[in-house]
């Protein structure tokens, strides 16, 4: 007696099964809920807590190494004279080093050599950039490049900025549901959208240290101002 394969007979009841289980859980399934989304946003006027100032020595010579032994002499001097005034040496930091040959009205035969070298401070106590300035142009720095005030230290103004964006989006996000006829639901989604790019604040670039040195005043007059904080979030919430 032969018998016929029950194979393809058990796939099919089976599937047929999977459709009879899964019927009544798309059938119940219901359209998405609404929802709302919107942007909380919260921002701050700060004083900084640390400056960056960058010093730059230049020299120039006919001869490429008299160059740059000038400037070595010059550098190293600043550097010395910044580590006797308490600053430590790891918040000073080479940030550029050139050497190039200058040419004639041609271009074509070098007439000399010029090194240019650049040193950036950081400075914890602000009442020191002044300070730093005028020693830095009394030692043969002839350049301040930047100067920038920033706030390193703001994690807790971060943290209050956050809920206060939330707070603002929760108040947007209600209004919109009492327009729209609806109740506001639970939150779906926060997505915090980071910081403002205006922590770091540009104070003078590119000021010659000659001027400095001419004048008879004690200290250069650099004002910190404030910075700009400011923190958004992305807010989803259901509608009831």
């Amino acid at each position: 007696m032969k018998y016929k394969p029950l194979k393809g007979l058990v796939v099919a009841a089976m599937l047929a099964s999977s459709l009879v289980l899964a019927a009544p859980q798309s059938l119940a399934a219901g359209p998405e809920p609404s929802v709302v989304t919107v942007t909380g946003y919260a921002q701050q006027e700060v004083s900084p807590d640390t400056a960056y100032v960058t010093i730059g020595t230049t020299s120039t010579d006919a001869d490429a190494q008299q160059a740059r032994t000038k400037n070595n002499l010059a550098m190293n001097e600043v550097t010395n004279a910044l580590k006797a005034m308490g600053i430590p040496a790891e918040n000073m930091k080479t940030t550029g080093f050139y050497m190039s040959p200058n040419y004639d009205m041609k271009g074509q035969k070098v007439t000399s050599y010029t090194v240019s070298n650049n040193l950036e401070v950081k400075l914890t106590d602000l009442t020191m950039v002044s300070q730093v300035i005028n020693k830095a142009g009394s030692l043969g720095a002839n350049q301040i490049n930047n100067v920038r005030f920033t706030n390193e230290h703001a994690d807790q103004i971060k943290e209050n900025l956050i809920k206060e964006a939330v707070h603002n989006g929760q108040r947007a996000a209600q209004a919109a549901a009492e327009a729209a006829g609806s109740q506001l639901g639970a939150v779906k989604e926060i997505n915090i959208s980071g910081t403002s790019p205006s922590y770091n604040r540009v104070y003078a670039a590119g000021m010659s240290l000659r001027a400095v040195k001419m004048e008879a005043a004690d200290s250069t007059p650099v004002e910190a101002g404030t910075n700009t904080l400011s923190q958004s979030v992305n807010l989803t919430y259901y509608l009831q």
